[in-house]
Parts: structure tokens; sequence; C-alpha cells
């Protein structure tokens, strides 16, 4: 079997990678590069270009299989289902979930395995699907470690009712089958979404800390830039806004407000001036960080140890986060060594054996393993918790003036130009008008 591009990149299984924009372009290229089998969940329904995907790729030769809802939605869809299954494609469809806390809500919108060798969950963004928009498992992360590719498979497999091998079982005559599932999750669904919630989790942390470097970078760029001549903008507008109050009432307050400003300005500066600015890296060196980063993120991150390695880990996350965002690459080795002293153990994700039979011994076991079933849905439930934090956090940098301002400008030295004519403009006109009625106002910073 000829292994897929993603696992090529990453040997090792490396660290789920995100991607929280263009989604299926992202899933359209891997699916591009899959040479033998294509396997894929879907929660509510396909969007009708991932369909004809599927299609495409049946086509030309692969093994393509596809687990769907028996829902009214999808069988009263436009999508012609049969095409798939005309051409040697192989579907199940599933019994529609009940609510409940094992619920199929509780799985991402669309689960892949790409030629046994890495797995994509998630969803496409908004809009591709709209069934999927409002899933609690946001973002695509792609992930090639074998152990939870091998999960995953277990997990569509046992579900649909294929029991597939690595024999060519798509090239056989297909059939449309309707799987009963029994009413629950299993154990062995249970532990594998708890891996899904933990992968999305660090990667959306991910996320988050190149965001903030991102925009640390900017912060820095901005200041060199622009810092001597916006103190002296908002030093003068306060001046001025102080003159305008002295001959309008109604003015006091704005004259306050900008008072304000210059003075949480000038005390921002002070303390970034007591920090390193972030290293500006070329690609080559942001790939190295972004690879120790994830690396390390899946070693301390305190959602991954055990509890009694939390508060360590804790800091060291802490670390790893501050040292990221400054794109410092000696501080993140330093880590590594740290991290590997500290020797974390894994947090385990809940127990899939069966009890075994017999007397008293299989209802102790039957008890350990009900107190295991409890252990595992609070752990579910911390990490959506924790999931859908990590979720508002990056929507709040995304949402920021400053995201707002570097994602919209491809140039930014051209940005900060337009900015110094704009204030050099700004400060020309407060200071004439100063100059005119005399700078009697009293130093804004007297009453900050």
């Amino acid at each position: 079997m000829t292994e897929s591009a993603f696992a090529r990149e990453h040997p090792d299984g490396g660290a789920p990678q995100a991607f929280f924009h263009q989604e299926w372009a992202q899933l359209e290229d891997a699916l591009a590069r899959t040479r033998s089998r294509v396997i894929l969940r879907c929660k509510h329904t396909l969007a009708r270009l991932v369909f004809d995907a599927l299609v495409q790729c049946r086509r030309q030769g692969l093994q393509v299989h596809l687990s769907l809802p028996d829902t009214a939605l999808n069988r009263q869809s436009a999508i012609a289902w049969e095409r798939l299954s005309a051409i040697g494609g192989q579907m199940a469809w599933r019994q529609a979930a009940s609510d409940g806390p094992h619920a199929d809500a509780s799985f991402p919108a669309l689960a892949v395995v790409l030629d046994d060798a890495c797995v994509f969950t998630g969803k496409l963004g908004a809009g591709t699907c709209p069934a999927d928009d409002a899933s609690e498992v946001p973002g695509l992360v792609g992930w090639g470690d074998a152990d939870f590719v091998r999960q995953t498979r277990q997990v569509i497999d046992e579900e649909a009712g294929w029991c597939l091998n690595n024999a060519d079982a798509g090239d056989a005559a297909s059939t449309v089958s309707a799987i009963q599932l029994r009413q629950g999750g299993s154990a062995a669904q249970q532990a594998w979404l708890a891996r899904v919630l933990q992968n999305h989790a660090l990667a959306t942390q991910a996320e988050i800390a190149e965001t903030q470097r991102q925009m640390a970078l900017f912060d820095h760029a901005q200041e060199q830039s622009l810092g001597p001549l916006m103190r002296d903008y908002l030093r003068a507008k306060a001046l001025y806004l102080q003159q305008l109050a002295l001959q309008d009432q109604a003015a006091r307050e704005e004259a306050r407000a900008a008072q304000q400003r210059w003075s949480d300005y000038e005390a921002a500066q002070a303390a970034a001036d007591q920090e390193t600015g972030p290293a500006a890296l070329d690609d080559d060196a942001l790939d190295q960080l972004k690879q120790l980063y994830r690396k390390l993120a899946m070693q301390c991150h305190p959602d991954r140890v055990a509890d009694a390695d939390q508060s360590r880990a804790a800091q060291l996350f802490q670390s790893l986060q501050t040292s990221y965002r400054r794109g410092d690459m000696a501080a993140l080795y330093a880590l590594q060594e740290s991290v590997a002293r500290a020797g974390f153990q894994a947090q385990a994700a809940g127990d899939t054996q069966q009890p075994e039979a017999g007397g008293l011994a299989q209802e102790a076991d039957t008890h350990a393993a009900q107190e295991e079933q409890a252990a595992l849905e609070a752990r579910l439930r911390a990490l959506r918790s924790a999931l859908g934090q990590r979720h508002e956090a990056l929507e709040a940098l995304r949402t920021s003036a400053t995201w707002r301002t570097l994602s919209s400008q491809p140039n930014w030295d051209l940005w900060f130009a337009q900015q110094q004519q704009y204030l050099q403009g700004e400060l020309q006109r407060f200071e004439a008008v100063l100059q005119t009625h005399g700078a009697s106002a009293p130093d804004p910073m007297a009453h900050a």
C-alpha cells in the first residue's frame, strides 16, 4: 500500500495538524494524493462536492467506504447515492442515534481515514455543509498516529458492520445495506472520541499560540515603525481636547478619555520595552519552531498527563506558550530537556477491555467497568468544556482589532507607511490649533 503524503511528511505520526480555514481545500488535496482506500463517516450528510470527490476516487480505482445516517435528510437528498455503489463503492446506512450522552451528536461532523495512514476529523467550514455548521468540533484536524488510525478504523468499521481488512474488499461487488446500530456508544467509541476531542484541543491551542505569535510580531513591528510618532500624536490630541474642553463642557469627557488613552499607551510601551521583541523567522526556521512546539505540546499539555503531573506540566506548558510567542527556539530546546527530565505519565483515555465471566469475579469486573465508564464520561465532559473554552479564546483573538488589521494587510510596511502619513497629518493639525490658541492647557499626564 502506498502511504499518503500526510504520512510521508509525518513519519512518526507527529502531532495533530489543524486547519481552521480552507478546510475543504486541505481535505481535497489529501484525497487527491490517496492511493489505496478512503473510509468516510459523516454525522449528518455530505456536501455534493465531497460526494463527487468520493466518486472520483472510486473511478480512479481506490476502495471507497461511506457511512451515512439513515435519515430523511439523506434519503430525500438530491444526491444520487447509488452512483457510488454502482461503481463498486461500499455504503452503510446507520440507524439514526437517539439523544443521550453517547449519541451520534457527540461525534465530529466527519471522520476520514486515508490509506490506513492518517485520519481527518472535524468539519469543512461554514457553509460547505450547512448541517455541520453547529458541530461542537469545529476545524479540521489531521493526524498520522498509527494507533489512532487503527482506533478510528475499529470504531467506524464495527459501527458500519464492514469488518474491513487489508484484502481488496472494495473490488468485490458492493451492496447497499441498512446497518442497525445499537443505541448508545460503546466504550471503544467513547475512548476514541476522547482522543478526538483531545486532538482538537491540542490543535486549537497550537492555533492560538500561532495567532498570538503573529499578533506579537505585528505589535512589535508597529511599535518600531510608529511608536514615537504615535506618542506625539496621542499627547497632542490630549492637549487639543483639553483646550477644547475649556470652551465646551461637552468635550470634557472626551478629553479625559484621550488623557487616559495616552497614559495607558505610555504604560504599555514602558512594559514592552522591558521585554525582548519576537524573533522574525524565515520559513524554514518557522517550520522548525512549529514542529518542536507541537511535539512539546503533545508531551506536556495538562490534558495529556496524569493527575499527579498536571501542576508541573501546566508550568512547562505556560513557558512553552511564551517561548513560542517570542519565536525563541533556544528556549524551546531548553524546555525539551525539562520535559524529558519530568518524565510525565500519559493520562489514560479509558479501558475498553471486556469483563471476565464467572460469579463474584464477573460482578466485581462489572462494578469496575461501571466506574471506568463513569470516569470516561466525566473525562469527555471535561474535554468538551476545555475545547469550547479554547475556541472562545481563539475567536476572541480573531475578532480583536490587531488581528483584523494584520490579517487584512498583506503588506505591513505599506500599511505602516499609510498610518505614518495619517498620524503626521493629524499631529500637524493638532499642533497648529495649539499654537493658535497658545499651549496653555496643562500637561495631560498631570491628571492621569
